[in-house]
């Protein structure tokens, strides 16, 4: 398959064909609490699957939606996750629910942000690369591995992040 390349401005350190979004297929999305992708590079195969991702982190976590975020898992996903070294793992839709329910307390709708990065998509295959801040922590880079099933359900997540306590509450409009 063709690998299609977006890059929003162009950055320095990928090559390829640069395209605006909607020359690509992507779906328009309501970019709210934070939430953005500007500058983001997307190296992907299958755009279907770009939309999927970015609907799960702009969207369904963007706006905080549990049903939305956990819809994008199959029942029997396994999310695991490793903030500062300490490594958490979620079996099936019941555990990751309970575990976004703790994420969604500990990134509130107000005075957060979220930066989509990068994404990258080989066969079912899923890189990709954020930043966020919330009012007491920050988390300058992070990154998620995603296997998705071939029916657009996450099957796998790994995530792995550094989160740093911050000194001061930070408010969106500092």
């Amino acid at each position: 398959m063709d690998i299609t390349t977006l890059t929003i401005p162009p950055s320095p350190t990928r090559r390829g064909k640069i395209l605006k979004k909607e020359h690509l297929g992507l779906q328009p999305i309501e970019l709210v609490n934070g939430c953005g992708e500007e500058g983001i590079v997307i190296d992907s195969d299958d755009i279907h699957l770009t939309n999927l991702v970015r609907m799960h982190f702009l969207y369904h976590f963007g706006h905080r939606d549990l049903e939305g975020i956990v819809s994008d898992y199959s029942e029997h996903a396994i999310m695991v996750n490793v903030v500062n070294g300490e490594r958490k793992s979620y079996h099936g839709l019941d555990e990751i629910r309970g575990a976004f329910q703790n994420i969604f307390k500990q990134h509130p709708t107000v005075n957060s942000s979220f930066h989509l990065k990068d994404i990258i998509i080989h066969d079912r295959n899923c890189m990709i690369e954020w930043s966020a801040k919330t009012p007491t922590q920050s988390f300058p880079s992070s990154s998620e591995k995603i296997v998705y099933d071939t029916h657009g359900k996450i099957v796998k997540q790994f995530l792995n992040c550094e989160a740093e306590d911050l000194e001061a509450p930070w408010h969106a409009d500092d």
